[in-house]
């Protein structure tokens, strides 16, 4: 197992970068399904010519039922993010420059996700339905990651909520306000899971009834 420890004062700004992070991809899955329901030509564009902004300011402009839910999803990580913020008056701007905090972050995150990555280059739809998902799981190794200062990033599938991590998430000590803040974000994020598996069931149902309408 490839169980990587951590300094304790890196716990709290290595989240809230996963935090953010996770937020520019609910953005970047938001944006490009914007594009596929309005604009499906533009998805052949180069991922260097958008900028990150223009992922949120297309996904706030919309509003699509998925664009509205996505950005709740945004909302709640953003609040979360404000209430460590708070907690350790941290300087957001000053963390987001720390280059050392950046890296361990970004390696962590691209471990959390992969699965994810994976899913959004064969369906916009189901990486959108399945993000939530993959973000609380993300989200219950970051507990982890507070409760045992280490990680193992990479068994992300068979020691989280794809595999055998639902029984200790359901018994998960939260007398850590660190962990219970996290936890409280898990609980709301798997919430917007089925909101949003609810509106693309809707669609397709729509489509079956009315097969020559576009939504």
């Amino acid at each position: 197992m490839a169980v990587t420890r951590y300094a304790k004062e890196d716990i709290i700004p290595i989240v809230i970068h996963i935090l953010s992070f996770t937020t520019v991809k609910f953005a970047e899955y938001g944006y490009k399904s914007v594009l596929e329901q309005d604009m499906p030509e533009l998805l052949a564009l180069e991922e260097d010519d958008v900028d990150v902004h223009m992922h949120f300011q297309v996904l706030l402009a919309s509003d699509d039922d998925v664009s509205k839910a996505i950005n709740k999803c945004i909302a709640l990580i953003d609040h979360t993010i404000d209430t460590f913020r708070i907690m350790y008056a941290i300087d957001i701007e000053e963390l987001y420059n720390n280059n050392r905090i950046h890296a361990l972050a970004n390696q962590m995150y691209a471990d959390l996700y992969y699965y994810a990555d994976g899913l959004i280059e064969d369906s916009i739809s189901i990486a959108i339905m399945e993000l939530p998902f993959t973000a609380a799981n993300a989200f219950f190794f970051l507990c982890r990651l507070i409760i045992h200062q280490e990680i193992d990033a990479e068994m992300s599938m068979d020691n989280g909520f794809y595999g055998t991590g639902w029984e200790e998430f359901e018994f998960l000590d939260t007398s850590d306000n660190d962990v219970a803040v996290v936890y409280d974000l898990i609980q709301e994020i798997l919430k917007m899971n089925i909101v949003i598996s609810e509106i693309y069931a809707a669609r397709q149902e729509a489509r079956r009834k009315y097969p020559g309408r576009k939504r």
